[in-house]
């Protein structure tokens, strides 16, 4: 400790002893050794259902028409060619011989 005279109190000796001692504990008490259940890879569940049917995958639609004064940013283009081009189809759904079943057109 510190050298205590006769003229400091008990409290202040023991707000010093207070004052001294470390704020953060060390690093040891924060660390975890995890590394065995990082290593671990989970097993499936057994009982989680399996997919059915073929993958889905994006197809090419018509490209849209060179316009020089596109807005930056993707989603106020979007509103833009939605608000000119109501009608056009914006998406469509295919069934699992590739006919269409339904088209989302931008005024949805």
């Amino acid at each position: 400790g510190v050298p205590v005279s006769s003229r400091v109190s008990t409290k202040i000796q023991q707000l010093l002893n207070t004052l001294k001692r470390p704020k953060r504990p060390s690093l040891k008490e924060f660390f975890v050794d995890d590394f065995e259940e990082i290593v671990e890879v989970p097993q499936p569940d057994p009982n989680q259902p399996k997919p059915e049917g073929r993958q889905m995958t994006p197809v090419k639609g018509e490209p849209l028409g060179v316009v020089c004064n596109w807005p930056p940013a993707l989603e106020a283009a979007l509103q833009r060619w939605g608000t000119t081009q109501a009608k056009c189809p914006c998406l469509t759904a295919l069934d699992v011989t590739g006919k269409p079943i339904y088209t989302l057109t931008y005024g949805e």
